[in-house]
């Protein structure tokens, strides 16, 4: 039942291989899946249209001394905070 140190060496160079083997497939199918991915990426950007995009105006509103807003502002915080 004894094993001896030449065979547990063998068996552990074994199994580091299978693992090392096994880990280096999954590699190369996942790169083989980024790379599939990528050349179906691209082939769709081709074919759809370019999107036109227009450069938003964003329109700066001058600040204003509108009492009632402020009022309203500040009710609504004080209620807020009396819950």
């Amino acid at each position: 039942m004894e094993s001896s140190i030449g065979e547990m060496l063998t068996s552990g160079v074994k199994l580091m291989l299978i693992g090392m083997g096994i880990v280096y497939t999954f590699l190369l199918l996942l790169v083989w899946v980024i790379q599939q991915t990528h050349k179906i990426i691209h082939r769709l950007e081709q074919q759809s249209p370019p999107i036109a995009t227009e450069t938003a105006r964003v329109s700066i509103a001058e600040p204003s001394d509108d009492n009632s807003t402020i009022a309203a502002i500040a009710a609504a915080i004080h209620r807020y905070e009396q819950k």
